[in-house]
């Protein structure tokens, strides 16, 4: 009895615990964290950008000599095969010149090792070039990873300022439903006393039907909003939490010069198109490379024999040198297109940098536009709640008629609606303002 007593009690703690859970508020900059944190797309970018970190780290080995080790072993009959391994192994004898011998050696078996190294010397600059474009590379790479930061951060706003528009228009339209109600029963009583006819009972009740349906379509369209945002966020999408609306912002005036040297400093897309200019370089000087020739070394120390234990070393020190042409003019083409490769680069980052100054502009005017609707609409939703309390007052002395409450009851909905659609284009532009600016959050 005791055990059933406690594990009753377990499970009304957990219930009371997953309850609170629900109710924790999640604020736009929890949101945004979260996102940031957990999202399976932007780790995606992260890994994207630490891959090419690690394309370059690769790219500077060829500075480096390169170390080969080598341990084999071979049986065959060959003439050839039975002659060098003899010969490698210091085992040749007398014997091994009969042609006999020569012609139909028996099997032996051949153990070879070797340490051998190579380095290059010069190479006119290919490796520079290299290395010099897999860092323009992996600079590309984190402006990728950080522009999705930014573009999260973006989507992640504009869809907590959706599901707060839809669950302000859910609990709209369950007050105006409730409005309603009482508004039906006001009426028939009035119609039982004579004082109006049955066609405002009947207007009043599909008023009633209509809110009904209404706060059944938003609260759908609020559960598939909170869906996204917990996709967003990397949780669950029936994670439980409660959305706050942010305080209202006093409008301030913004200076767009300021912004927009943010925006040339700090903007991801610009940051990359700089590095697919110097990418364009390197690859001009890649061409150029291609004219000289590869000055290389090598030394290689090497131990044979015919059994594992007994082995005859020898070593072997050399150079090379490789000057390669393109008989069809291949490599004077490689450096006219890296040329113009170059040019194209250059010319969209002046064009880039133009649209970021266009794009902060209007950014910062659709946030003042959005701060300024915001105020004049939470003025709006007072005075359209007064008048409908007024107008209600005036219906109940039979002053004013049913279309007059219908009216005014219609007011306040999308007095209300207006309210929120400003307040959601109030984050949706304070975000697209941190995004044209590369303000990363």
């Amino acid at each position: 009895m005791r055990f059933v007593r406690r594990l009753l009690l377990t499970l009304l703690l957990a219930l009371l615990a997953r309850e609170a859970a629900a109710q924790t508020p999640l604020t736009l900059d929890e949101a945004v964290a979260q996102a940031l944190a957990r999202n399976p797309g932007l780790a995606a970018a992260r890994a994207g950008a630490a891959e090419a970190s690690a394309r370059l780290d690769q790219s500077r080995s060829g500075y480096f000599p390169r170390l080969n080790i080598v341990e084999s072993w071979q049986r065959g009959n060959a003439p050839v095969f039975v002659f060098s391994s003899l010969l490698s192994a210091r085992q040749f004898a007398a014997g091994n010149f009969a042609i006999d011998a020569l012609n139909q050696p028996g099997a032996l078996g051949f153990f070879h090792g070797a340490v051998s190294v190579d380095q290059v010397l010069f190479d006119g600059g290919r490796i520079r070039a290299g290395v010099a474009a897999s860092r323009e590379l992996a600079k590309m790479a984190d402006a990728s990873s950080a522009e999705a930061e930014l573009g999260l951060a973006s989507q992640v706003a504009a869809t907590y300022g959706r599901l707060l528009s839809l669950e302000a228009a859910h609990r709209a339209a369950e007050s105006a439903a409730a409005a309603a109600v009482e508004d039906v029963a006001r009426a028939e009583r009035r119609r039982d006393a004579g004082r109006v006819t049955e066609a405002d009972v009947l207007a009043l009740r599909v008023h009633l039907a209509a809110m009904r349906v209404r706060s059944i379509e938003v609260f759908g369209q609020a559960a598939v909003a909170r869906a996204e945002l917990n996709r967003l966020r990397g949780e669950p999408v029936d994670a439980a939490f409660t959305v706050t609306e942010p305080l209202p912002a006093a409008p301030a005036a913004r200076d767009w010069a300021a912004l927009a040297a943010e925006a040339q400093a700090g903007r991801p897309d610009l940051a990359r198109a700089a590095a697919a200019v110097g990418l364009a370089e390197s690859g001009r000087r890649q061409a150029r490379a291609a004219w000289w020739p590869q000055v290389a070394a090598q030394a290689a120390y090497q131990y044979d024999g015919l059994d594992l234990s007994r082995r005859a070393s020898a070593w072997v020190l050399g150079g090379e040198v490789r000057w390669s042409f393109a008989t069809g003019l291949g490599d004077r083409a490689a450096g006219r297109a890296a040329a113009a490769a170059e040019i194209r680069a250059r010319a969209a980052l002046e064009d880039a940098r133009a649209a970021v100054q266009v794009e902060v502009l209007n950014a910062v005017r659709n946030l003042e536009s959005a701060e300024a609707r915001e105020a004049l609409a939470r003025a709006t939703v007072a005075q359209a709640r007064e008048s409908e309390r007024i107008i209600r007052d005036r219906y109940d002395a039979g002053l004013v008629g049913v279309q007059d409450v219908l009216g005014a009851a219609s007011a306040v909905l999308g007095a209300e609606s207006m309210r929120m659609n400003t307040l959601t284009d109030r984050i949706t532009a304070r975000a697209a303002l941190d995004r044209a600016v590369g303000r990363r959050p």
